[in-house]
């Protein structure tokens, strides 16, 4: 059996979309809240590629889906822990630019991009 080529890279776009259509799915008032785990992601699957943008023209397998959110999520969330850390640190006559670029100094992980 061959091995099948490797999927291209995602770009920042198409992270957007997949975000945009996660987000809709997820939040929808009629199908979103019970939904089982198959039925959710089988319809990221079929929205992401029926509206792929333009830009792109390979399908992306719901397994694929799921490990791409999983890495956006998992930056989403220490971006927020971040954002969190900088709001706590109260530096009194500090601008906003001053904390970030405190915060970014102190851990150098922020400054390059996980996903």
């Amino acid at each position: 059996m061959a091995p099948t080529p490797r999927s291209t890279s995602y770009t920042h776009k198409e992270d957007i979309h997949l975000f945009h259509i996660y987000l809709d799915i997820s939040q929808n008032p009629i199908v979103g809240i019970n939904q089982s785990r198959d039925a959710f992601w089988s319809r990221v699957e079929i929205e992401y590629n029926n509206s792929k943008p333009d830009f792109t023209t390979q399908d992306r397998p719901r397994r694929y889906l799921q490990k791409r959110m999983q890495s956006i999520l998992a930056a989403i969330g220490k971006l927020r822990g971040c954002v969190r850390q900088i709001e706590n640190l109260n530096l009194n006559g500090a601008s906003k630019q001053d904390i970030i670029q405190k915060k970014i100094g102190d851990d150098h992980s922020i400054a390059t991009p996980y996903f």
